[in-house]
Order: structure tokens, then sequence, then C-alpha cells
């Protein structure tokens, strides 16, 4: 299989802005809402269950995929030979998360036999990186996009001129705000936040001090991690939110903005993070201080915060953001290469193992000791992959 590495320009200047910290005060975003046990809401309306007994959420993106995972998508148009062309417009590696993701999605296409050309474009944190690199896909005719978006309006036009073109667009584990891709298999993203939180808040029996860190400011996954622990928040007028600050998953910036919670707040009984690779170091501003480290909850577990959860026996609730489901975005293009009927919308919490969320009883089960603390899991394929793509612990 040739592989073709496309990069362009990287946009610092984004970065440094979408980095802008902002501390809100407890007021601002103190819920306000009461726990009944039934997913009752303060101002009296109630979060209605879909069929997998989830609250249905209002934000967009939860709109979206509800109705999508409604439907189902005749692919005989793009029914096609192998070998196939095809167009790989993802995060790239710019942490494990990333990595991980490379790693599976090469391993799963290589071990198809059918694509013979892969053009891998990589975000490099620049929305318009991947509007350049749908474009250039569309006008190489490649076979299909693989699509992991950094901004859901951002790619909007982009997926619109490739399916005007007659090339299906596949979006891996991050959407556009169109109808106009070929099919999604994703985690529910608002979900994610909404069930850690609600953990959160019923563990301390609906009453405490809670500090919520996010990554990167208009980020989707940050914006709709957030919106859904706020959500579940929003039922419990006991829990304060005392501070919020966007830490952009950077270790860095973690322990700036720790630092300064801890002294500004001086009982702290939770923290929700949006993206635990922000994890470690949060743990560490606490012991710094000579604190006992609450209870956490959030997303996106890294082995590195697993490992030092279990040593240190603390109390935590997480919902894994699987960047193993590569695997299953490959699956579907090569489903929809080969004229199959596929979801609109897949949710990999359905069809993959070990991405529930788990606290710290089922922890050994999700830590893998072979690999380093950056690896994220779970694991679907060899150990060899993940040691070449530099996981090896």
């Amino acid at each position: 299989m040739q592989t073709k590495r496309l990069r362009f320009s990287s946009k610092l200047a984004l970065v440094a802005t979408l980095s802008t910290l902002t501390l809100i005060g407890t007021a601002a975003c103190s819920p306000s809402g009461v726990d009944t046990g039934d997913n009752t809401k303060g101002d009296g309306t109630v979060f209605e269950l879909d069929g997998n007994g989830r609250p249905i959420l209002s934000d967009d993106y939860s709109v979206q995929a509800q109705k999508a995972a409604t439907e189902q998508v005749d692919t005989t148009k793009f029914k096609k030979d192998p070998p196939y062309k095809i167009a790989a417009v993802v995060q790239g590696p710019t942490n494990g998360w990333g990595t991980t993701f490379d790693a599976v999605m090469r391993d799963a296409f290589e071990k198809s036999g059918k694509v013979a050309d892969l053009s891998y474009v990589p975000w490099e944190f620049a929305t318009e990186n991947q509007v350049k690199g749908v474009d250039d896909a569309v006008a190489a005719g490649v076979d299909a996009i693989l699509l992991t978006s950094l901004s859901r309006a951002g790619l909007v036009a982009s997926v619109e001129r490739a399916k005007a073109a007659g090339i299906p667009v596949i979006t891996c584990l991050a959407g556009v705000s169109t109808d106009a891709y070929t099919a999604e298999v994703s985690r529910d993203i608002p979900q994610m936040g909404f069930a850690t939180a609600d953990y959160l808040a019923k563990k301390l029996n609906g009453k405490g001090n809670v500090v919520m860190l996010h990554g990167i400011a208009g980020a989707d996954a940050a914006e709709f991690w957030k919106s859904g622990a706020l959500d579940a928040f929003s039922q419990y007028p006991g829990i304060k939110v005392v501070a919020q600050q966007n830490a952009d998953w950077s270790a860095a910036k973690v322990v700036d903005v720790m630092r300064t919670i801890i002294a500004q707040q001086p009982q702290i009984d939770a923290v929700w993070v949006g993206g635990l690779e922000m994890g470690p170091p949060l743990i560490d501003v606490f012991e710094e201080a000579g604190l006992p480290v609450p209870l956490i909850a959030g997303t996106n577990p890294t082995n590195g915060f697993l490992r030092i959860a279990i040593e240190k026996k603390l109390d935590f609730y997480v919902a894994p953001f699987p960047a193993a489901a590569a695997q299953e975005c490959v699956s579907t293009v090569l489903d929809v290469l080969d004229g199959k009927t596929v979801q609109k919308y897949t949710d990999v919490i359905d069809v993959m193992d070990g991405v529930k969320p788990f606290g710290q009883d089922e922890a050994k089960q999700h830590y893998l000791p072979q690999f380093n603390d950056d690896f994220i899991g779970p694991k679907v394929t060899d150990d060899s992959v993940y040691f070449n793509a530099g996981f090896k612990k």
C-alpha cells in the first residue's frame, strides 16, 4: 500500500487564540436543578431516555446524532472493485490519542488488502488544512474520504463538495454539521460528559464544590463534553461549579490553572475533566499542595492516568473516547465501497468492547502494562502495531 503524506504549515496563531483561559465564577455557572432519580431537572423538564436508557440531550450534536441513528444508507452507487484510493483527513499524531488512532487506522487499511493508495492529511490544529485536504482529495478523484474533523461547522462546505462529486465521506470520531456525509462512526461526545458528571454528582450525594477543566476552547470535543456535563449538573442544586477553565489538554497549563484554583478555593470536593491526558498533572498539583486528591470524573482516560489511579487507589469514573474506533471507521469505509447498506450514525459503545464508562473497580481490566503512559485503549490489534507506533513501555 502506497502512502502519501500531505502536510501543510501549522497555524500556531490559532492555537494561541484557542488557548486563552477564562475563569468563570460560581454565580455564572452554578447548576440549578434537583435530582429526583428520574432525570428531572430543576426547571421542571425531564431528560427523556432513548431506547438504550440514555438521556436525550438537546445540543446540536445530539440532535443530529439522534436523527442519523435511525437512518440506513444505501451505498450501491459507491460500489467499486478494489484496490481503492483513499484520503484520510484526520487529527495526526499530535498526542497519544492521535498516534493510537493512526496506528490502528493504517493497520486496518493494510490488513484489508484493498487499499493501494492512502493519502494522509493531518490537521495540525488548523481547519483550513482539512478543508484543503478534502478539496485536494476531491480533485484527485479518490474513492472515499475518511474524515476526523477539527470543526463541525468548518468542514461543511468541503464535505458537500465531496458529495456533489460523488465521493463518499465517512466521518470518524468527529463529524460535520451537515447531512452530506455518508456515514458517521463515533462516540456520543455529549453523552460522555453527561454520564461522568452525573456519576460525580451522585457520588457526592448531590452536594459539593466541583472544578471543571476543559480542552481547547472552540474544539468540538471540548465543547460537547462540557455541554453534556453541565446538562448533568443542572439536575443537582447542591452541586456548585466553583471554577471552569480551558487547560488546552496541556500538562503545563493544567499545573498553572490548578495551582491558581487551589489557592482560591478552600474546598474542592471533585474535579470533572474533559480529557484525562490532563489527569496526571492534576493529581500532581493536589499532592504538591499537600491535599488529598478528590474524586475525579471525566473523559478519555490515558494509560498513564489509569496507572496512577490504580497505584494511588484514587476514586474516579471515566468514559473512554476510543482512538481504536478507527478500526470500525475503516470497516465502514470498506463496506461503503462494497455497496453494503450502512448506518448513517453508529455509536461505537454499541459495537466495541472496552468503551463503556468505568471506575476504580474495573481499572485493572483497562490498564495495559505493556504500553507506556501515552497509549489510549482499548486494544484492538496486535501489540506489535502499538509498539511500532512508539507505545512500548
